[in-house]
């Protein structure tokens, strides 16, 4: 429990009604913790995982804001929106065509793979320093231009009467919203997203998540007991496990080179790859990238292999 204080990941099932900032302030209040930031903004009115870092768990962050999104939600055909969901003002209305499930099916795939988005008016990106969703209360609507994406995965779940449920894999930078209304054009009669839910992100997912409710009524043990320890969030990386003098020996901004650890079990050596160094009581004590380095003088069998320090976690 006293590792886990010092850093790891809550997986929060925000509720719909809440920006993604508010739901960090209560998380920083319930844990009585200073430093602490989520990955991947969710919209207001959506819900599901929010992954939260507490404390030296946000030096791992950048490890996963690249992951891939997974989502489920309702698109309603046949309406308009300023903000291009359920929560926004209606802007236009007209009869959706009758379609067939394969028919609605054929028009997801043509929005699979890389394509083109133009952010909403109503998103918290930034133009010239100020983000848009201030500009469009006022009424103002300026360029802003196009992002590519990737939609891994874009399949319809059912039809019942004007709605379509789906489930979508897609890149970080995803405006579902956008796709809801995309496809709303491509139909010919506009569509609204009517509900989301972020199902997965990365490896965190909605199955081990837990609501702001439910952490309210725990005790602070018990509280703590539901955030996984750094160690844990990088459980598919390879690790060394390595005695205390070594872990001091980092501590220091020492490199680990092959001889120190050669007596230990080894992962399989891919230059480059991240590698996480755990002491002996579990600790993630740092991560670090193997190098080889081959030296003409040195006349060994086997290449010199270095462990560079990329990030040494406090003990």
């Amino acid at each position: 429990m006293r590792d886990v204080k010092k850093g790891g990941f809550l997986i929060l099932n925000k509720p719909a009604g809440m920006i993604s900032n508010q739901a960090l302030g209560r998380i920083k209040r319930l844990f009585k913790v200073k430093k602490a930031g989520y990955i991947g903004t969710l919209d207001p009115f959506a819900t599901g995982v929010l992954p939260i870092a507490l404390n030296q768990g946000t030096r791992l962050i950048p490890y996963f804001e690249n992951d891939v999104k997974g989502y489920e939600g309702e698109i309603e055909l046949g309406i308009e929106t300023d903000t291009m969901d359920s929560s926004g003002k209606v802007i236009a209305t007209a009869t959706p065509p009758s379609l067939s499930f394969e028919e609605v099916q054929a028009i997801f795939k043509r929005f699979t793979g890389v394509i083109e988005q133009v952010p909403p008016m109503y998103s918290a990106r930034k133009v010239n320093g100020v983000p848009l969703y201030r500009m469009a209360r006022k009424g103002q609507e300026v360029d802003r231009g196009v992002k590519r994406v990737v939609i891994h995965e874009f399949i319809l779940k059912s039809i019942d009467g004007t709605k379509l449920k789906f489930s979508v894999s897609c890149s970080k930078g995803t405006y579902i919203r956008v796709l809801a209304h995309d496809v709303g054009r491509e139909i010919g009669c506009g569509a609204v997203l009517a509900s989301l839910c972020r199902v997965r992100s990365g490896r965190f997912h909605i199955d081990e998540a837990v609501t702001l409710e439910e952490l309210e009524e725990l005790n602070e043990e018990d509280r703590w007991a539901k955030v996984l320890s750094n160690r844990a969030v990088l459980s598919s990386w390879e690790e060394i496990i390595v005695p205390d003098d070594v872990v001091r020996s980092i501590s220091n901004g020492r490199a680990i080179y092959w001889m120190d650890v050669k007596r230990y079990d080894l992962p399989l050596i891919k230059v480059e790859d991240p590698i996480k160094i755990v002491s002996k009581d579990g600790r993630l004590a740092a991560i670090v990238r193997s190098r080889i380095v081959q030296k003409e003088e040195e006349k060994s069998d086997l290449s010199p292999v270095i462990y560079e320090l990329e990030k040494v976690f406090a003990p």
